[in-house]
């Protein structure tokens, strides 16, 4: 990614850790400017001092996925303080794992809630401004495989991750 990236804006979600975090990563090594954002402000700060460390400009701001009025104001913020994203990785998630019969609904409205709202709330908030700015833009839903052969105890996750397949593929087009 040398190179490529550099100077351009990326918007992580779920970046305080695992892939949100190395995606963080791989693109202030490209030479990105970074806004991450996490609903987990320990993991963020930390987040954020990773970046800043591999000498990348970032912006670390609190935000849950979920909520559509935060993200919202996320959008206006960053277009305000940053200007467009170039690149909008919406990769928060979260998992569960238990057989079907054994996860209750509340685990279902959460997974589904993050995993999938979230990246709708994304695309809402962000792809308009990005459409108006022109140039290339590049918007990345993370769904892992897991929504493909799924294992037997990650019912909800794995719906959660193959929902974001259909959407991605309309988008695209």
């Amino acid at each position: 990614m040398a190179n490529t990236f550099s100077g351009k804006l990326v918007l992580v979600t779920g970046a305080g850790s695992g892939i949100g975090l190395e995606i963080a990563l791989a693109f202030a090594r490209a030479g990105a400017r970074l806004v991450i954002t996490d609903v987990n402000t320990g993991a963020l700060g930390v987040a954020e001092a990773a970046v800043a460390a591999l000498g990348a400009s970032c912006v670390a701001v609190r935000c849950d996925v979920t909520s559509e009025e935060e993200m919202l104001g996320l959008a206006e913020r960053v277009k305000a303080q940053a200007g467009v994203p170039d690149i909008l990785v919406n990769n928060a998630g979260i998992g569960y794992f238990g057989l079907f019969l054994d996860t209750p609904l509340a685990a279902w409205r959460r997974v589904l809630d993050v995993n999938v709202m979230g990246v709708v709330h994304g695309i809402r908030a962000f792809l308009p401004a990005m459409r108006n700015a022109g140039g290339e833009r590049w918007l990345v839903n993370v769904a892992p495989t897991a929504g493909f052969p799924p294992a037997p105890s990650m019912s909800a996750y794995a719906a959660s991750k193959h929902a974001l397949v259909g959407p991605s593929a309309v988008l695209a087009m």
